[in-house]
């Protein structure tokens, strides 16, 4: 599927560009979400869990299209 570069504002991944996929006629989703493991300090048999994180697109036409930071996502998602 095709991508185009985002901006990414605020949480885990705040200031970084990174490539979100589009619908079939070059839409973006009006959210995503993005997983993130957890940091750990120690010895550990396993990283923690992932957790996802959502991003909700800005309004108007911005260049690059930006996500800003809107929390964990429920985990049911």
């Amino acid at each position: 599927m095709p991508a185009v570069e985002a901006w990414l504002l605020g949480g885990p991944a705040d200031g970084r560009i990174t490539h979100i996929e589009v619908d079939d006629d070059g839409s973006l989703p009006q959210a995503i979400v993005l997983p993130q493991s957890g940091a750990y300090l120690g010895a550990r048999d396993h990283p923690s869990p992932a957790v996802q994180h959502r991003y909700l697109r800005c309004a108007g036409e911005v260049d690059p299209p930006t996500f800003r930071y809107n929390g964990p996502a429920p985990q049911d998602q």
